[in-house]
Order: structure tokens, then sequence, then C-alpha cells
């Protein structure tokens, strides 16, 4: 019982994370046609590319879920895996377009348990470490443009990848610690929402 709520609650947020990376992709690109800033079409691009690895990994848990409920003795190892590595792939190709944005811009423009290994999803440690690497970054340039600008949306923006960033930190922690997995959930939902939040307010002006 415990196993399947797990995997309810991990399809659930995934989806909502899923939701909102596609929105956060719909208002860059409308942004973008407004105000043809590029870093926008790359924030476009990443979260679009993010919401299909979210997708991808929220699919393949609602599948494991039904295969285990309809074959109790069925071995999901191999479709967690997958599914997480298409996640993993696409978090590291999307954060790696800010990365290289930031690189080429410096700044920031925009709008001045383990029940088992083989049951319970698990994350890539060297994968998590390289996102983990590539969200420091970001969040240090966002950081910096926040304290140059002193602006509510280069706020909101620092503060969004500071929540992501520290959300792979707990995925990180998963093998040792249940709760992490949960509290990782919500801080990136909590960090999409502020950067969905920066978009509308964008898209306002």
């Amino acid at each position: 019982m415990v196993l399947f709520r797990l995997f309810g609650f991990d399809a659930i947020m995934v989806f909502i994370s899923s939701f909102i990376a596609f929105a956060i992709g719909y208002y860059a690109g409308k942004a973008f046609r407004m105000t043809s800033e590029k870093l926008l079409l790359y924030l476009n691009l990443s979260f679009s590319i993010l919401g299909v690895g979210l997708l991808t990994d929220g699919l393949t848990a609602v599948y494991a879920y039904l295969a285990l409920t309809s074959k109790p003795h069925f071995n999901v190892g191999l479709i967690l895996v997958v599914g997480n590595w298409i996640l993993s792939i696409a978090e590291i190709v999307a954060f790696s377009l800010l990365v290289y944005v930031y690189v080429k811009q410096a700044s920031w423009t925009v709008g001045s348990f383990a029940l088992t290994p083989l049951i319970f999803k698990t994350y890539n440690p060297l994968t998590e470490m390289v996102i983990i690497f590539l969200l420091g970054y970001i969040s240090l340039q966002a950081l910096t443009n926040y304290s140059s600008r002193k602006e509510a949306n280069s706020m909101l923006v620092f503060i969004g990848f500071i929540l992501i960033l520290l959300s792979h930190i707990f995925f990180f922690l998963t093998s040792t610690w249940i709760g992490s997995y949960i509290i990782a959930h919500f801080l990136q939902l909590s960090g999409f929402l502020s950067l969905l939040v920066m978009l509308l307010r964008v898209n306002r002006k």
C-alpha cells in the first residue's frame, strides 16, 4: 500500500511539474515573440525539453504502477531506469542551454525510502552531480543579476533556480533518506512556479 501511494505521489508531482514546465516554455516563447530577446528563446527551448522529460518520466511511473497492480511480481526496475535516464538527459540538455546563454551573455536580461533499489525510483549520482553543477552556475549568475538590478523579476528568477537546485540536492539524497524525495518534489514544483510567475509578469507588461 505504501509503495502504491509513493508511485501515485511521484506521478502526480511529475505531471504537475511537467505542466508547469510546458507553461514556462509557452510564456517564454510568447515573450520572445514580443521582445525578440534570445534568452527567452533559450528558456522556451530548455523548459519545453524539460517538460517532455518530466512527462516521459511520469508516464513510465504510471506504467510501472499499472504493471505492479496487474502483475505483482512484474519487474519494473528497467522501466523506471529508462524513464529516469530520459529525464536526466533532458535535464542536462535543458540546463546546459541556459548555462550556454549565461556564458554568452554574462547576465540575465529578462524583464528589466528506498523500498528496494528496483522498485523505488533511484537517481544516478553522476547525472545528478552534473545537473547540480549546471544549476549551481545558473543560480550564481541569477544571484549576480539580482544583486545588480534589485528587481522583482530578477528575484523570482533567482528564487526559482535556487529552489530547483535544492530539489536536485534532495533527489541526490533519496537513497539515504526517503523524506528527501518528497521534499525534492515540492521544492522543484515551487521553483517552477516562481519562474512561471516571473514570465506571467513579463507577458503582462
